[in-house]
């Protein structure tokens, strides 16, 4: 029995003895194999290492570098898009293929809203160009839309686009266009008022947007002999941004609406661009028509008791526009609103009997 029981032992001894050198030669293999595995910035095959970070989801990862929640599911083995943690490490694959159309970026233009145009990330539109600087595009440069991406789902007809520019708000493009800012983040899939991209494209309903003003036929100037009415005083308010937002910087009392700043500004509490204005005056008619004039560089509306009677409000060189109303005797509230976009700027508004 004691034989037997020594005979057992020692099988367990050799047994354990095996496991030992087992796993000893075993570790070589296992140190040489886990740097590429830990290394986020190694490119891999077909594909590169993404490190998870807090608050990050499959979908969030796979938008930005244009690729699939599918796609990533598949190259990591994931059976659960739902469950990845900070700290794991995710292959992201990449497509091959050519360009499927070719985009020439206009003044103004950023990648971002150039992706966002045509529906990739941008991600993925600054590695198919090799750009390794996302603020570094320009004017000219013709830039590879990888996998041919067409941009938004066409809008149905009545409407038109709208490109963002520095310093726009949604709540300013719908105002300057007759609209509401939940229109424009309904017509364009929107879910933050907060969020638009300078060169990104929204459309604006023609449900909400102003009836187009004919462009005047062009007509000979008031005869030398008819007398040119200046108005006034005015009261004069100046903002420091294009839609008469918020709370004026400066208010005074002006004699005339006729101005040539140049490259200057109207005031030194004034940006000398990206500032607007806006006049207010009570004058007295006659019970007449009148012809209004305006010489503006940039945007210029006219009102008078709330009828807008000039409406060139776009970005120009100084350009003369006019407008015509019949006016019952006595006192009438005249009003000028105006923008500067960059550059020079200059407005002259006048009045004659026609």
């Amino acid at each position: 029995m004691g034989t037997v029981h020594r005979l057992f032992s020692l099988r367990r001894g050799f047994t354990l003895l095996a496991l030992v050198f087992f796993l000893l030669a075993a570790l070589p293999a296992i140190g040489l194999a886990a740097p590429a595995q830990s290394s986020e910035a190694a490119p891999l095959a077909h594909g590169t290492w993404y490190t998870v970070q807090p608050g990050d989801t499959l979908s969030k990862i796979a938008w930005r570098y244009g690729t699939t929640v599918s796609a990533l599911m598949t190259a990591n083995g994931l059976t659960d898009a739902n469950h990845i943690y900070s700290g794991q490490k995710l292959k992201i694959p990449t497509e091959s293929g050519s360009c499927g159309r070719y985009h020439t970026v206009a003044y103004g233009e950023t990648l971002s809203g150039i992706a966002l145009w045509y529906g990739v990330s941008a991600h993925r539109l600054a590695s198919a160009n090799d750009i390794t600087n996302y603020n570094h595009i320009y004017s000219g440069q013709s830039l590879c839309i990888p996998g041919g991406g067409v941009g938004p789902a066409p809008v149905p007809s009545g409407g038109f686009w709208y490109t963002v520019t520095y310093n726009d708000t949604l709540s300013a493009i719908a105002w300057r266009y007759g609209t509401t800012a939940w229109a424009i983040m309904s017509a364009n899939n929107l879910t933050s008022a907060n969020r638009i991209l300078v060169g990104q494209k929204l459309w604006i309903p023609s449900g909400y947007a102003p009836p187009a003003y004919p462009q005047p036929t062009p007509t000979p100037m008031p005869p030398a002999t008819a007398v040119k009415i200046t108005g006034g005083p005015w009261t004069a308010l100046y903002y420091n941004n294009k839609e008469l937002g918020g709370s004026p910087v400066v208010t005074r009392l002006e004699s005339k609406i006729h101005f040539d700043w140049g490259v200057g500004s109207p005031d030194s509490s004034v940006n000398s661009d990206g500032f607007s204005a806006l006049w207010t005056s009570i004058n007295t008619f006659e019970a007449t028509t009148y012809r209004f004039t305006s010489k503006a560089d940039d945007g210029v509306r006219l009102y008078v008791d709330g009828i807008l009677v000039i409406d060139d409000w776009n970005v120009h060189p100084a350009t003369e526009k006019n407008g015509e109303i019949a006016l019952s005797a006595g006192s009438h509230t005249v009003q000028v609103r105006f923008f500067e976009e960059a550059g020079t700027a200059s407005i002259e508004v006048y009045w004659a009997k026609k």
